[in-house]
């Protein structure tokens, strides 16, 4: 009598089988975890605003408004904990504080970025833009790289552990780099969609996307390049948005002042053209070495 041994079949208990599911389709559970937890917030308290059903400057407004911009930090830490457990969240952590980079990285922060917009300020709105800016330079040179440390800080930590330090390299290892960077850019533009309720106009919004998704595209240069420090993002981040906020705030009565929209408009088109030269150099691999590769491991 011949007897046949079978080996026996693998199982999933249907908790492992989740948490598989999380791991394989991880970026999309992310992105619906942290459009979800955002948009739920803002657009639930803007109806209930208008409704008359809450307080503007109630508790609950307040609450929403702190926990709102950090969606994507919480579903990067909640996909990470359930699929990837306590050696995920340690490479997180890790790359918050991955400070050993190259100098000149730093120096793009502080001096590169907004150096870039100040210049093509200065150039776009003539000689009296070029003399406020100078009017005002004591307060640019002392405030503005504590301003880009306080926006790193409460901004950047709130958003690029989640689209810089989850969907980038996730994306990364299904796709080709500019792929990869543009699908993560845009799916981080969309999010600020609600942004529209809360007094931008149609046009304003439309621009913020556009200039959001090319930013992206730098930033996740940055990411790749500096083997997947969120420091050097979460600075990057802050940057360009504290040299907007020096054009549409204290320059803002001045020449050398333009609207938010204006500003939107000339950072695609300057970003637009800091992207075009890096696709050149890097050969459209954005600083992403190896096919497939995390930025930690390429």
């Amino acid at each position: 009598m011949e007897t046949t041994i079978r080996q026996p079949q693998t199982m999933r208990t249907p908790a492992v089988g989740a948490l598989y599911s999380i791991e394989r389709h991880g970026l999309l559970v992310y992105a619906a975890l942290a459009f979800g937890i955002t948009w739920s917030l803002l657009i639930g308290a803007y109806l209930a605003i208008s409704a008359g059903v809450i307080d503007p400057d109630g508790a609950f407004v307040a609450i929403a408004s702190q926990v709102a911009p950090a969606g994507p930090l919480i579903a990067a830490i909640t996909v990470i904990a359930l699929s990837r457990g306590r050696a995920g969240l340690v490479t997180l952590g890790r790359s918050l504080i991955r400070w050993r980079v190259h100098p000149l990285w730093y120096a793009l922060v502080f001096l590169g970025i907004p150096g870039l917009i100040v210049g093509v300020m200065s150039v776009l709105q003539g000689p009296a833009a070029v003399s406020a800016i100078n009017d005002q330079w004591q307060t640019i040179v002392t405030r503005l790289p504590v301003i880009i440390v306080g926006t790193a800080i409460f901004t950047g930590l709130a958003e690029e552990p989640g689209w810089r330090g989850y969907a980038q390299p996730a994306a990364n290892e299904r796709n080709q780099p500019l792929v990869a960077a543009f699908v993560v850019s845009l799916m981080w533009a969309l999010w600020h969609l609600p942004n529209a309720l809360f007094g931008q106009t149609v046009p304003e919004t439309a621009l913020h996307i556009l200039a959001t998704v090319i930013n992206g595209l730098v930033l996740a240069w940055i990411y790749n390049s500096t083997r997947g420090s969120l420091l050097i993002v979460m600075l990057a981040h802050g940057a360009m948005n504290a040299t907007a906020g020096l054009f549409v705030g204290p320059l803002g009565n001045t020449p050398a002042g333009v609207s938010i929209g204006e500003y939107y408009v000339i950072s695609a088109v300057t970003f637009g053209a800091v992207v075009a030269v890096v696709l050149v150099l890097t050969n459209g691999r954005l600083g992403l070495r190896d096919p497939g590769a995390t930025p930690a491991s390429g």
